[in-house]
């Protein structure tokens, strides 16, 4: 039988229309405030330093959506320009043999005016702790980044988002160690130098290989921004 998308009558381009490069730098301003918020006002019981990643996770959504995309103090996010933000929401893979992919976050960017398949398109962030237990590349690139790569997660997209909870002393130099044990050079370019708790922002591309239903060609290659907040 063949799977296809059910979209009869329904125009929408493959790859969807590129993500602007200042939403996605909002989007990190957002996890900047919320991560200052953590730390300074943590939930009772909540040790950031032992907690662990869907932990983390859970809390920063929660501040994320019922808290700054509410009130609007972060400027330009808002409920009037952003969708709900949902963790561990369920997608399809790229060819639908797994019907029941869940990456760690989800932002509705609201964009159904765009030829777009609206259930596959948004910014996906994945989390991933790094650390001695979680090593850059067997838990941030083959558990995390890899999700991106191999069609799992953002597949119609061209953008998407990994956040590190970091420990000293990791640093980005490993990440850029780490993408080079992949066979291939993979650059990590400065994308901005951010004040407050996220620092510098990297991004790194990644080619794709899988092709998409309805002989719609060879995935394109994604941009992967690269946020690492500091525990």
């Amino acid at each position: 039988m063949s799977i296809g998308f059910f979209t009869k009558g329904i125009d929408f381009e493959l790859p969807h229309p590129p993500i602007d490069v200042r939403v996605v730098l909002l989007i990190c301003r957002v996890f900047q405030e919320a991560w200052l918020l953590l730390k300074k006002y943590p939930p009772t019981n909540f040790n950031i330093q032992t907690a662990g990643e869907d932990t983390i996770t859970e809390v920063l959504v929660g501040i994320i959506e019922s808290r700054l995309r509410i009130s609007g103090e972060v400027e330009g996010f808002s409920s009037a320009l952003f969708g709900k933000v949902i963790r561990d929401c369920k997608i399809t893979n790229f060819n639908k043999a797994a019907p029941d992919k869940m990456p760690d976050i989800f932002f509705d960017l609201r964009r159904e005016h765009l030829s777009v398949l609206s259930e596959q398109d948004g910014l996906f962030v994945e989390c991933k702790p790094v650390d001695f237990e979680h090593p850059v590349y067997s838990c941030y690139c083959k558990k995390g980044l890899i999700r991106f790569v191999n069609g799992d997660y953002a597949w119609a997209m061209q953008q998407a988002l990994m956040v590190g909870y970091v420990k000293h002393p990791y640093s980005y130099t490993n990440l850029s160690t780490a993408l080079d044990l992949e066979g291939h050079k993979i650059d990590l370019n400065t994308i901005s130098h951010c004040t407050g708790a996220g620092g510098v922002l990297y991004q790194s591309v990644h080619d794709r290989t899988f092709q998409w239903l309805e002989d719609r060609g060879v995935a394109c290659s994604i941009e992967v921004s690269h946020q690492w907040l500091p525990l």
